[in-house]
């Protein structure tokens, strides 16, 4: 009984690190970024991070595509739905934050 105890609570502290957050978040654009052959805006964030974000620093400064804003330019607020993820123990455990949709605010 004591082994099967040992391995649950093992299984649950490999996978039980594994989290998922996701906001709307509020960016303002603040230049723009000349790749070859894309271009991005850069994109830096509106007040605070959100509460319960898994790494709230990684929200302060963003790039997206200026194909995917339509119409935005420097100086408008966009608003932006941000998912950030930690994978289990087992696999990688950084926190990987992408931007999943934007629209001018």
């Amino acid at each position: 009984m004591r082994k099967l105890a040992a391995v649950v609570l093992g299984c649950l502290l490999l996978t039980g690190c594994a989290a998922n957050w996701q906001q709307e978040v509020r960016y303002k654009i603040v230049s723009i970024h000349q790749g070859n052959p894309t271009e991005y805006f850069n994109l830096e964030l509106v007040g605070e991070a959100p509460s319960g974000a898994l790494a709230p620093e990684k929200l302060k400064n963003m790039i997206k595509e200026t194909a995917t804003l339509e119409g935005a330019q420097i100086g408008d607020e966009v608003i932006c739905v941000v998912e950030q993820r930690k994978r289990s123990a087992i696999e990688d455990s950084n926190v990987v934050t992408d931007l999943t949709s934007c629209k001018k605010a």
